[in-house]
């Protein structure tokens, strides 16, 4: 028994020749930065026009090369009408973004009055007597809530108001 153990704690345990030394990394240096010249934007430029051409005459291989000369009888080539440039429509200015959900809608004087309103009634119903400590925390914070929101309100900074109104209910409902 004591040999088998002894095989089993020669097993386990490490043997020094064929652990790694501890080596350390060689890490290599990084390139050199290339300072850069800001890029320019691109402005959008309309396509250049092209105007019209003549086709132009190539000479022969077998003709000997002789300097051109115009000749009188060949009549000129005739530029067509002249083509009328298409106004370009006018741009409309892109539609003001705004972000999606309640940050995105605006609201009223009115209906932040009838959210404290609401409020006010849920928090009027409950009887803080009977609520426990932790519930009567939650009782103050919702009535400090909502007179922040009053405050706000009266001070026209209505996503404030909005806000903690929210808070605010969101604590009185959680009291029922």
């Amino acid at each position: 028994m004591i040999l088998v153990s002894a095989a089993l704690a020669a097993a386990c345990a490490s043997n020094p020749a064929r652990t790694a030394a501890n080596l350390p990394l060689e890490i290599p240096e990084p390139p050199p930065r290339v300072a850069m010249d800001p890029v320019p934007a691109v402005a959008e430029v309309p396509p250049p026009e092209i105007p019209e051409t003549t086709t132009p005459v190539t000479p022969t291989a077998t003709a000997p090369l002789a300097p051109r000369v115009p000749a009188a009888s060949t009549p000129a080539v005739a530029a067509g009408p002249p083509v009328a440039q298409t106004p370009e429509p006018a741009r409309t200015p892109p539609p003001e973004l705004r972000p999606a959900g309640p940050a995105g809608r605006t609201l009223t004087t009115a209906q932040v009055r009838e959210r404290l309103v609401r409020t006010k009634q849920k928090l009027d119903s409950i009887d803080k007597r009977r609520l426990n400590a932790g519930k009567r925390a939650d009782y103050d914070s919702a009535q400090r809530f909502l007179t922040q929101a009053h405050e706000a309100v009266t001070a026209n900074n209505l996503l404030l108001a909005e806000s903690s109104a929210e808070k605010a209910e969101t604590l009185a409902d959680g009291l029922r």
